[in-house]
């Protein structure tokens, strides 16, 4: 039983050899990479030569591969990739070859021809951009396949995640994928690129540290995003070599410290949780350590591990942190969660599967931009409800500011600011404006008897006749003790005076209780109208005063109003 099990486990593992070997038809493209139909060998310690590569393929040594897209970690020791290609037409096709990914050293691409030729091409991001065969951001052949079969060997060999996704297409059909995904990269960036520039804007305008943190945090993102996409070396970099090799573990480390530095802005970090702060500083500071270590050591592999380790690892702080925040009742934080939550998903997903322990394709190589957006999106509605909060309470805190807190009216502020417009709309025009100024009789002595608590009371009975008596464009303010004042505009020192003489009789009817009874008012009011020597509006109140202060004198609970420059009572 056990040989019959031996047997058939020998004879899947013959077939699967043999269909990994089965020469790929140029006559069709393959939608996917084509990982299942190679056979792989690793080297070991010496680097092989094509002939010792061959000559392992013959001994049995090269593996099938087992998924489309192959991946060998980081650090990996070089790789000899073979497959073999059909052409069953007697013209040679036109096919081109691309490894879709663009941080790979070295690539040696070796094709032997159905007429015994041989074809090479040496490419990688150790040599400047110009000199590649195809302008493509990816490492990319074009190449005559002849009648029967050629034989393809590429040998790979990088510090840097190994993995290898080659493609082999008509050379229109990979210009319109190569198309589509630019468009792709067109809308991340585009949408990335304008929120950064709005935060920019905003912070500029408002000066607020967390729109600057999270515009640098969005370019910091973007700076690593075109470095390990490779539109960096064929945009901006495309000479500096020294830049290329070590740009991926130095945009990936600057990205996470802009994003804990956005986070213990945003979060208030240093109020809410100082000891946080001080070990998220710690974090990036041992990690900037090591890559400082790791550039001295012109070490690019312990560079790139400090780097993926660090980017799992601040996944799981902005996620912590979101936590915390928001169990300490902070209500953006609640965005910052969802935020952190799909940020990390999704610079996970990229991290796993270009370090080989997941599945590489299209979805968790781009799942980082996917989980960027969506965090980007949340952080923005994030900081605009911080900011309508921010606007929020100013204003509160203005009209506080203008209010008189124990009344509700405008304090002198408010009533200097609100009349300010009248003011000048009056003496242009020359319309009749009166103010009236009221001070309720004998307070100190209510006080004294009955207490401030009291005399509060007194306040908001008369404040609540005056304002059921007041017009809509009146402007009533409190001016100071109990004295009350009242700008009217359109309004006659008689039809000024009919008022104050309404408001004097309720306010003589008015009853507030006490411990000891009942409370009775009365008031005295000041009425003047703008005259010609009234230049301003201090000197118009200063001729209510008089007449207020001839009212008092007189009796008290009556009416005075001025004209001519006289003060007589009602």
């Amino acid at each position: 039983m056990r040989r019959l099990v031996g047997c058939v486990v020998l004879l899947g593992g013959l077939l699967g050899a043999l269909a990994s070997a089965a020469p790929l038809s140029v006559a069709q493209d393959p939608v996917s990479a084509i990982g299942l139909s190679t056979r792989t060998l690793q080297e070991n310690q010496s680097r092989l030569s094509l002939a010792e590569a061959t000559v392992a393929l013959q001994a049995g040594q090269f593996t099938p591969g087992t998924s489309p897209v192959l991946s060998f970690g980081i650090g990996a020791k070089p790789v000899w990739i073979q497959f073999a290609l059909d052409n069953p037409a007697p013209a040679p096709v036109q096919k081109r070859l691309s490894i879709e990914i663009a941080w790979l050293d070295r690539i040696e691409l070796y094709i032997r021809n159905p007429d015994g030729s041989l074809t090479t091409h040496h490419v990688g991001d150790r040599q400047p951009y110009a000199q590649r065969s195809v302008a493509s951001r990816y490492f990319v052949f074009d190449h005559a396949f002849g009648a029967g079969t050629s034989e393809v060997f590429v040998r790979v060999e990088t510090p840097d995640p190994m993995v290898v996704p080659i493609h082999l297409l008509d050379p229109e059909v990979s210009r319109d994928r190569q198309m589509q995904q630019a468009f792709s990269y067109g809308i991340v960036y585009g949408f990335l690129l304008a929120l950064m520039a709005y935060n920019a804007i905003l912070y500029l305008s408002l000066r607020s540290t967390r729109y600057l943190y999270y515009a640098l945090y969005l370019a910091m993102f973007v700076a690593m995003n075109v470095a390990y996409t490779g539109h960096g070396y064929a945009w901006l970099w495309p000479d500096s070599l020294a830049w290329q090799q070590w740009s991926n573990p130095v945009l990936m480390f600057l990205y996470g410290t802009s994003g804990l530095v956005f986070a213990i802005r945003f979060l208030d970090l240093r109020v809410y949780f100082p000891r946080a702060r001080k070990t998220v500083i710690a974090f990036c500071a041992t990690f900037g350590a090591l890559l400082v270590a790791a550039f001295l050591l012109d070490s690019q592999k312990l560079a790139l591990l400090a780097a993926f380790t660090f980017a799992i690892l601040f996944t799981a702080i902005m996620l912590f942190l979101g936590v915390i925040s928001v169990r300490a009742g902070q209500k953006p934080a609640r965005y910052f969660l969802i935020a952190a939550l799909a940020g990390m998903v999704g610079a996970l997903l990229t991290a796993l599967s270009t370090w080989g322990f997941i599945p590489y394709n299209s979805w968790t190589f781009r799942a980082v931009e996917i989980g960027m957006l969506i965090d980007a999106t949340l952080l923005a509605l994030a900081l605009g409800y911080q900011f309508r909060v921010g606007q929020e309470e100013r204003l509160r805190a203005e009209r506080l500011a203008q209010l008189d807190p124990l009344t509700g009216l405008n304090n002198r502020r408010a009533f200097y600011d609100k009349t300010s417009a009248l003011w000048s709309q009056t003496v242009r025009h020359g319309h009749a404006t009166s103010v009236m100024l009221l001070d309720i009789d004998r307070f100190k002595q209510i006080n004294d008897a009955h207490g401030h608590a009291h005399g509060d009371e007194v306040l908001r009975a008369v404040t609540q006749v005056l304002k059921a008596s007041m017009r809509e464009e009146d402007v009533l303010a409190r001016w100071g003790g109990e004295e009350f004042i009242v700008f009217l505009p359109e309004t006659s020192r008689e039809e000024a005076m009919a008022l104050a003489e309404r408001l004097r009789i309720l306010i003589a009817a008015l009853r507030v209780p006490a411990e000891a009874g009942e409370t009775v008012l009365t008031a005295s009011f000041g009425i003047a109208q703008m005259e010609d020597h009234h230049s301003t509006l201090d000197a118009l109140i200063a001729s209510a005063d008089e007449c207020l202060y001839q009212a008092k004198q007189q009796g008290r609970n009556q009416v005075a109003g001025c004209a001519a420059g006289q003060c007589a009572p009602r």
